[in-house]
């Protein structure tokens, strides 16, 4: 069986992720590739991303500050930019 992540690692990941996909915005709609513009993908988008990665990093600096041990313990539920856990 998998060792589960901890809240910190779940939360660098989503940020990982998020960057990865506005440099893939960057990549595809801004540096030269104008006319291979993607319907669904612009600038902005790459823009929110890069927002929502740095919210995660300002909560994760929040939640390191009030209680670092807490994102120690097994992550459970992913936690959006607002701070809020995703309901499924």
């Amino acid at each position: 069986m998998a060792e589960s992540l901890s809240e910190r690692e779940l939360i660098k990941l989503q940020i990982q992720a998020y960057e990865f996909y506005a440099g893939l915005i960057d990549r595809a709609v801004i540096s030269g590739a104008h006319e291979a513009k993607m319907p669904k993908w612009d600038e902005q988008r790459g823009v929110e991303y890069r927002n929502l990665a740095d919210q995660l990093r300002q909560r994760l600096a929040e939640l390191e500050a009030a209680d670092p041990q807490a994102l120690d313990a097994p992550g459970t539920t992913p936690v959006v930019a607002s701070g809020e856990p995703v309901e499924s």
